[in-house]
């Protein structure tokens, strides 16, 4: 059987070489490389459920998943930094006593800690867990060592047509934000979601934030993240990291911007909100105003549409018909067993 896989991030890839094992296996990606869209443009965050105290599907998801994805891609873990989450004093949608509960109840570990970095006065509590980041460039060694065993062929700069329906037995789509771009002949099972262009300003921060990766929860707040085996951090802010959003069934990007997306670390990029990333951060961390900005990167990312209540990221795979599956990617440790799903 043939079989033909759309998306070269990591679902499309831990797809490719899943069914690689047993079927004759081809991927196609857009881009001239592997991993250059939302799987190259994000936190590299290992979540273990933490970061979702109001939606206890995703936490389930990923703790399930979190076993089957450290079987394939435990070389590409980075256990060595500290992580921490922070409950704002003011406007946080969990309080420390709710999080507390939370964590207690999906028997997620934390210790209550002091972290010199934070200011006290605006967090109610600070707790280190157990969490750990993932190096882009081992992930993209590793997916590749696995798509060369399992004999799958890659197509690179190669934008798939309706005749790849033809050519294949099975076609599985896994272009994330360009999920509906294949399914035209199908518009009744178009999904809408929500569309956010996104930027991860790139740091230089003061030493004392080394090897330090820290959440301020839960609401319209930030965290800083360790750029896995460097010097450098990467600051996501739940407001200002977006430039534009729109729901619906296609993502719309305004074209000043499409220079900058998925094309890596952008120095002196054309478009920032780098200064508001740090002006909102200065409450919680007032040594952020030493930050050096590298350079920041972008991409567009896609959600369900209308969760703000939850803040839900679920990884969804669907059956189209006979022939056709689509995967929805939600957080990075649910690949493997939505591959798995697919099989």
């Amino acid at each position: 059987m043939k079989i033909a896989v759309i998306g070269g991030g990591i679902f499309g890839i831990t797809t490719a070489f899943t069914l690689g094992e047993e079927y004759d296996v081809e991927l196609f990606e857009k881009n001239n490389d592997l991993l250059k869209a939302a799987s190259g443009s994000n936190q590299y965050r290992v979540h273990r459920g933490y970061h979702y105290p109001r939606s206890m599907e995703t936490v389930l998801e990923i703790m399930k998943s979190e076993n089957s994805f450290q079987k394939i891609f435990s070389q590409a873990t980075v256990n060595h930094y500290e992580h921490y989450y922070c409950i704002a004093k003011k406007n946080s949608l969990t309080s420390a006593t709710q999080f507390v509960d939370f964590c207690t109840k999906n028997g997620l570990e934390i210790k209550e800690s002091v972290l010199d970095c934070v200011q006290k006065d605006s967090i109610d509590l600070c707790v280190r867990v157990k969490e750990s980041v993932y190096d882009p460039k081992k992930l993209k060694k590793l997916s590749l060592d696995k798509l060369k065993e399992c004999n799958v062929k890659v197509h690179l700069n190669t934008e798939v047509t309706d005749k790849i329906f033809e050519e294949f037995d099975k076609v599985v789509i896994c272009t994330y934000a360009n999920l509906n771009v294949l399914l035209d002949k199908f518009p009744e099972l178009q999904q809408e979601y929500q569309f956010e262009l996104c930027e991860k300003p790139v740091v230089k921060l003061p030493s004392s934030f080394q090897n330090k990766s820290v959440v301020i929860m839960d609401g319209p707040f930030m965290c800083i993240d360790p750029l896995a085996n460097t010097e450098l951090h990467l600051l996501c802010n739940v407001t200002h990291e977006i430039h534009q959003t729109n729901i619906g069934k296609f993502p719309e990007v305004n074209e000043e911007y499409l220079h900058l997306l998925d094309n890596g670390i952008m120095k002196n990029p054309s478009h920032t909100n780098y200064a508001k990333f740090i002006k909102s951060s200065l409450e919680f961390f007032p040594e952020i105003k030493n930050a050096q900005h590298i350079g920041s990167m972008f991409t567009v990312r896609a959600v369900p549409p209308r969760v703000e209540d939850t803040d839900e990221r679920p990884t969804l795979v669907k059956k189209i018909n006979e022939k056709i599956i689509t995967v929805f990617s939600g957080k990075i440790t649910t690949c493997v067993q939505a591959a798995n799903e697919v099989k």
